[in-house]
């Protein structure tokens, strides 16, 4: 009888905090790649939703990223250039609360989409004063491609890695959701109306 107490109390809990994830979440800018030739930061968008089980389902993160690099040129550009492009990345799976502050998550990250708009890019050259090219237009598919590669790899690389979340909590009348991954502390806002009328 008490096994069954115990085992009856986690399943209230998990459902609970099922309850209070479920809905859409957005970061702030996060860095996700910072060295000496390229910057990136992303704003990610979670959202959880729940199946029959009522202690997770489905869930879908979408990465809005900035990307910023320079290069030392190549055979159609001889002289220093910086790319700023922007990207999408998508990637879904499944989510599970297992108790009243833990989630775990199963993404497919052999499914996981990133696109780099060429018409959106934009090429610097001369990058002391910023001076904009306006003839390497033919190059930015070769150059969309190879932003798009490096971004790849890097969300590869999170995603991959981001199979639980710890210390979950959501605080201000449902307003924010805080976790750990590792050592690392997140904190999404909600997108969900009913959040916003609560605050």
């Amino acid at each position: 009888m008490a096994l069954a107490a115990v085992s009856l109390t986690g399943c209230n809990e998990a459902e609970r905090l099922a309850s209070q994830v479920e809905g859409t979440w957005s970061s702030t800018p996060q860095m996700l790649v910072n060295d000496a030739g390229s910057q990136a930061t992303m704003v990610e968008t979670i959202t959880f939703e729940r199946d029959s089980a009522r202690t997770g389902g489905p869930v879908v993160i979408v990465g809005m990223v900035s990307s910023t690099g320079s290069m030392t040129g190549s055979d159609a550009l001889v002289q220093p250039f910086e790319i700023a492009a922007s990207a999408k990345s998508t990637v879904t799976g499944r989510w599970t609360a297992i108790d009243d502050d833990e989630i775990m998550l199963a993404l497919d990250v052999a499914n996981m989409s990133v696109a780099v708009d060429p018409s959106g890019l934009v090429i610097s050259s001369n990058v002391l004063d910023g001076a904009t090219q306006s003839n390497p237009e033919a190059l930015k598919p070769q150059f969309a491609s190879m932003v798009e590669a490096a971004l790849r790899r890097q969300l590869l690389a999170r995603y991959t890695s981001m199979t639980k979340l710890d210390d979950v909590k959501v605080k201000d009348n449902g307003s924010l959701l805080k976790f750990e991954i590792g050592k690392t502390d997140y904190v999404y806002s909600s997108q969900n109306p009913s959040a916003a009328l609560n605050k």
